[in-house]
């Protein structure tokens, strides 16, 4: 529980834009996830592959969008059970936003579709709102059919 307190503690200033901030917390993170879990209420419910993509996220942020593609790519391969499907697909989405800042947007849109099914499937808040996100930074590409096929996915599962 200690590991996801620091590891949204990092995301949060990575966010803000505190790059020392948000790598003390993560390796308060990483620290607290090498450390004995006994008494932890939750011991498996938050691991180093879920750790992977808060690494993703404050380099996003605060860092390489090549390197933050890569831990989210990662972090993405190995979260691989059912129960991690909402993780899996805010992961993706947000290593979609790094395809968009790496200038690949057409890459970035073939993630999001998978991203789409997942997020309607699962009912998750906050893959929803990556989603929203991801799309917003697809702006400059609106006129480019990739982005309207995106759209139309989006569409035809939730309605007009």
């Amino acid at each position: 529980m200690r590991a996801r307190a620091h590891a949204l503690q990092a995301e949060v200033a990575a966010r803000a834009g505190s790059e020392r901030h948000a790598r003390t917390a993560l390796s308060l993170a990483w620290y607290d996830l090498d450390r004995n879990v006994e008494g932890d209420p939750a011991p498996t419910s938050f691991s180093s592959d879920h750790l992977r993509g808060f690494d993703g996220l404050c380099e996003l942020h605060v860092g390489d969008a090549a390197v933050a593609h890569d831990f989210f790519a990662d972090s993405v391969a190995a979260l691989s059970a059912p129960r991690e499907r909402v993780q899996r697909t805010i992961v993706s989405t947000d290593q979609a936003l790094a395809c968009i800042r790496l200038d690949a947007p057409e890459q970035a849109a073939d993630l999001l579709h998978n991203c789409i099914d997942s997020a309607v499937s699962t009912g998750g808040r906050v893959p929803a709102l990556r989603l929203r996100q991801a799309r917003e930074e697809l702006r400059p590409w609106r006129r480019e059919d990739f982005v309207a096929d995106l759209d139309d996915h989006v569409v035809e599962l939730l309605g007009s």
